[in-house]
């Protein structure tokens, strides 16, 4: 389709964000469309031919927060987790969730200055929004 943009979203379900209004140099655009092809992405705005979408590239597109799907239980934001105080099932003080590494052919892992820890329930034992907290298992490969 003409005016499409490849678009490279942080989300599991990028479909979802079709009728979703976002600011384009400035003026607001409506998704109209969403579809894959061959592995990725195609976007199409309301109203946007193919000039005006040579245009967006390279930009960045974000929602507000009221606009962000809903996620089940036990699923979170990397928004949300990044700054929270991460600490053993000791209480061990492992620092604060400073970056997330993304890894698409294994578990992501969250980085503080002290460790490394895979994005798994096995390591994972905790996440507390309200409290600003991360609890982890006691394990020593984490540290590094």
């Amino acid at each position: 389709m003409k005016g499409e943009v490849k678009l490279l979203p942080y989300l599991d379900e990028p479909t979802s964000l079709v009728g979703k209004t976002f600011l384009l140099h400035g003026q607001p655009s409506r998704i109209e469309s969403i579809r894959l092809h061959q592995g990725t992405v195609l976007v199409h705005f309301e109203g946007k031919d193919r000039t005006a979408a040579e245009s967006l590239r390279g930009i960045q597109l974000f929602l507000p927060k009221s606009e962000l799907p809903s996620l089940p239980e036990g699923a979170y934001y990397d928004w949300q987790l990044k700054g929270l105080a991460v600490v053993t099932e000791s209480g061990k003080d492992l620092g604060v969730l400073e970056t997330i590494l993304y890894n698409p052919a294994a578990n992501d892992v969250y980085e503080t200055s002290l460790a490394l820890i895979p994005a798994h329930a096995q390591f994972v034992l905790s996440v507390d929004l309200e409290a600003g907290r991360m609890v982890v298992s006691d394990d020593p490969g984490l540290l590094k």
